[in-house]
């Protein structure tokens, strides 16, 4: 994506100043989640997202599969939100307890530059920097995960990154490259693992 183009898209969503939620139940079943775009980026692999039913989501009856349980070393399997992108703000998305390791992409200007806060079925958190497709970890977490389902969130501001599981902290870091991008869900290694209620707000505009 042009760097015209993606400030173009910033500024509309900016300008928007409204919460997007994705909570996929009005997508069918069996059937690619609406409004986004499936990516492998890193080394090549092949994803699969599917919209699936679950037992108890955090928004019934549906969830968000990666389903493709034997990711290459080094793919990173992206389903990115279109149309909307922004610098600063908030993201949030349900994670359901697996045997893979899953999280968020963010400030996603393109496939080699991004940021991707990725946990494990331990509570494992580690927030990577992307630039020129070559990771730097800028932060790790560990919290205790103890149900089917919990919350991971980041709160973006300028070089400045919160996260937490739960509403509890996670990880804190420094980007030091903050710029704008888009929102997605990811997924790496093997194993798979479930999302729902994708929710991100950018922040108000000065």
């Amino acid at each position: 994506m042009s760097a015209v183009a993606l400030g173009v898209l910033l500024l509309a969503s900016q300008s928007r100043a409204e919460k997007i939620r994705n909570h996929f139940d009005s997508d069918s079943a069996g059937r690619p989640p609406g409004f986004f775009d499936f990516v492998v980026w890193g080394a090549p692999g092949k994803a699969e997202w599917l919209v699936l039913g679950d037992v108890n989501p955090p928004s019934t009856p549906n969830k968000v599969i990666q389903t493709i349980n034997d990711l290459p070393p080094g793919s990173i399997a992206v389903a990115l939100r279109r149309t909307y992108s922004f610098q600063d703000g908030d993201v949030s998305v349900g994670l359901r307890r697996g045997n893979g390791q899953a999280g968020i992409v963010f400030r996603a200007a393109g496939e080699k530059d991004f940021l991707l806060l990725i946990m494990n079925a331990n509570g494992e958190a580690r927030l990577s920097s992307y630039r020129n497709g070559k990771p730097t970890e800028l932060a790790h977490g560990q919290v205790d995960i103890d149900r089917d389902w919990g919350t991971l969130s980041v709160a973006v501001s300028g070089a400045s990154i919160t996260a937490r599981w739960n509403g509890k902290p996670l990880l804190t870091a420094t980007d030091p490259h903050p710029g704008a991008g888009r929102v997605g869900l990811a997924t790496t290694g093997p194993g798979q693992m479930s999302f729902d209620e994708l929710v991100f707000e950018a922040a108000p505009r000065p």
